[in-house]
């Protein structure tokens, strides 16, 4: 990871693959910092050095529509709870390799792909909530056609709000004297997830000080732990903002005056 972007570089990870390789575990986008991965590309160069790969596409699946065949990936998983279901974990396996892999299990399960995945009854309300999920995003868009098609128009509409909020909020805090933003800026394959600091102040105090007006943020590492110590983040960690489907303009300008007031306070 290049910490000035945070973006992967993957000429280095052609370097790093040899004939011993045998997966390829790879994010597709940055729950910390925004960036999105070509993943498309990295599983061309993993495929062609004879490995495996594995798309961690939880922080993606919010802001891109998923299409497995288009990456060509072997494995993707996701939630549901990143796209407004429930909180359900998704795995996508090409079936022959299900098939080969040896799962734990009880004696009784299936001995069939995908079935001999699940350690047991399977969470139907999961996957009902998951199916209400996908539906919902389809029902934002107006037209007549299949659901894959109503996604992809809602999809498109969303990625367009969602940049115009994310730069929005980019902008404004970038001319906050204090605060450091990290990632690429707008204008670069990103999702609408900010990560910043504001100097001298914790990122902790940070995100208390903005829910007294009513702004939730999150702090800390996100589980990207090896991101937020490349940043030299170990003690604090980030302050991390994210514009939703539901999101205004006014959420986002109420942010933006809060840290601004907050980093002329200190």
């Amino acid at each position: 990871m290049d910490p000035e972007t945070g973006q992967l570089d993957l000429n280095d990870l052609a370097d790093k693959l040899t004939s011993k390789t045998r997966l390829l575990a790879i994010g597709a986008a940055s729950n910390a910092l925004g960036t999105v991965t070509d993943v498309r590309a990295a599983t061309s160069i993993a495929h062609d050095a004879g490995a495996l790969v594995f798309v961690d596409a939880v922080h993606h699946a919010p802001h891109s529509l998923v299409d497995v065949e288009s990456i060509g990936c072997d494995f993707l998983a996701c939630s549901a709870y990143k796209f407004n279901g429930p909180h359900v974990g998704i795995l996508f396996g090409k079936k022959d390799l299900l098939g080969e892999l040896d799962f734990p299990r009880l004696l009784p399960a299936g001995q069939n792909a995908p079935e001999r995945a699940e350690t047991g009854t399977l969470n139907h309300e999961g996957i009902a909530g998951a199916a209400a999920a996908v539906d919902f995003l389809a029902s934002l868009s107006s037209r007549e056609c299949s659901r894959r098609e109503r996604l992809s128009d809602a999809y498109g509409e969303l990625h367009e709000r969602g940049t115009a909020l994310v730069t929005q909020l980019w902008d404004g805090l970038e001319a906050v004297e204090g605060v450091r933003l990290y990632g690429p800026p707008p204008g670069n394959p990103r999702t609408p997830t900010i990560g910043f600091t504001i100097e001298g102040i914790s990122s902790e105090e940070v995100a208390r000080r903005v829910a007294d007006r009513g702004v939730y943020v999150s702090h800390g590492d996100f589980y990207a732990m090896t991101v937020v110590e490349r940043l030299g983040l170990d003690d604090s960690g980030l302050v991390r903002a994210g514009c939703g489907i539901y999101t205004t303009d006014g959420e986002v300008l109420r942010l933006i005056e809060g840290v601004r007031d907050i980093a002329g306070a200190r």
